[in-house]
Parts: C-alpha cells; sequence; structure tokens
C-alpha cells in the first residue's frame, strides 16, 4: 500500500479518537513529522514510513530535539502500529 494511503488511514483513525490532526505539507524547515496529533493536552508528531523504511538523516535529528524537550515522535507504518503507539503513550 501506497505510503499516503496509509497516512490517510492513520489520520482517519486517530481523529475518530478525538485527536486533532494536522497533515504536513511543506514547511520553512526540513525533517519535520508527516503528522502532528493534538488530544488532552499531548502533542504526538507521526513520521509514516513504508514497512522497513527508516527516518532520514534529518528526521533523526528533528526526533531527537522534539524528544529531547519531552514530545513524542514516532516513525509508524500502519494503523495497527499508530494504535500501539498509542496505547504506549495514550
Amino acid at each position: 500500500m501506497l505510503e499516503s494511503k496509509r497516512q490517510t488511514a492513520v489520520k482517519k483513525y486517530a481523529e475518530s479518537i478525538g485527536f486533532i490532526v494536522i497533515k504536513t505539507i511543506r514547511l520553512s524547515e526540513a525533517g519535520h513529522a508527516d503528522l502532528f496529533m493534538f488530544r488532552h493536552g499531548k502533542t504526538i508528531f507521526i513520521e509514516m514510513k513504508q514497512p522497513g523504511q527508516d527516518l532520514g538523516p534529518l528526521q533523526k535529528i528533528r526526533q531527537a530535539q522534539l524528544r529531547g524537550t519531552g514530545f513524542v515522535y514516532e516513525r509508524c507504518e500502519d494503523v495497527k502500529q499508530f494504535k500501539e503507539i498509542i496505547f504506549k503513550h495514550g
């Protein structure tokens, strides 16, 4: 399945369980997550990837920066994995 279809499925599922979801298209700085999710005072950054595909070098830097300040930044392949992320991080 295309990454865009996986991303749409994750976005729709997240919205169905109460998240406000912002899908990034292009930001002034590279390396930001594909989806910014907000619920119950928490922010979760999700980078969608195809199975087996790793984060790029700049994405790893952004992940470290955001995690270093207490945010959740996760790589995600599909809705099943997103459910695991939500279970882990609330």
